[in-house]
């Protein structure tokens, strides 16, 4: 969870013209990732692979974490 200050200096950030070309080459980096998953051949590939895709999804999603964490803050 983002505190305020910290959602404030990251805001910059996801609405830099940028954000939406580092956004396409996370889903990029998570559909392969996906595909590694599918052919793991044991756990150890199977939870690594989860673990990656799990840090891909939560980046993808900072933009919108970013967004609550200023909103919240200001509604408190």
């Amino acid at each position: 969870m983002l505190d305020k200050q910290l959602a404030k200096r990251l805001n910059p950030l996801v609405n830099s013209p940028q954000w939406e070309a580092f956004r396409e080459h996370l889903n990029n980096l998570k559909n392969s990732e996906l595909q590694a998953l599918v052919v793991a051949t044991s756990e150890q590939e199977m939870y690594r692979s989860q673990g990656r895709v799990n840090f891909l999804v939560r980046l993808e999603t900072l933009e919108q974490q970013v967004k609550e964490a200023i909103s919240r803050k200001d509604e408190e």
